[in-house]
């Protein structure tokens, strides 16, 4: 997983190296780029900690509350009731979706940490 993460990091790195490239000789242009970089970065470090954070079950609890308050208000059918729960209890789905939020956290991450140092490298230079 490690691996993953920093093989994500170093491809999306040079990758924002070439983008930024064509812009090293122009000071303004340079700082425009490394600072849209960096933002770049930032969404994805957020996003992957947004995965992270509902991979870990923290807000499990939270977010049932809110399915059934929602049943109070919305009716549903006996036979969307009882779909809804052969899906819950699929365990083939289950691991289905943490296999997903796993790669997910980790490329999310990984582009998000190698968009920032390459930003980081870009204002070094400049």
């Amino acid at each position: 997983m490690l691996l993953r993460f920093g093989i994500t990091a170093l491809i999306v790195g040079a990758f924002g190296y070439l983008y930024a490239s064509p812009h090293l000789l122009d000071d303004r242009e340079n700082m425009a780029t490394a600072n849209l970089l960096f933002l770049l970065g930032l969404l994805g470090l957020v996003i992957g900690a947004i995965f992270h954070v509902l991979q870990s079950g923290f807000l499990t609890l939270f977010l049932r509350g809110f399915a059934d308050i929602r049943h109070l208000f919305i009716r549903q059918s006996k036979a969307l009731q009882e779909e809804n729960e052969r899906l819950r209890s699929d365990e083939s789905l289950t691991v289905w979706k943490t296999s997903v939020f796993r790669h997910l956290k980790v490329y999310t991450s990984g582009c998000g940490t190698g968009l920032v140092l390459c930003s980081m490298v870009l204002m070094g230079i400049g």
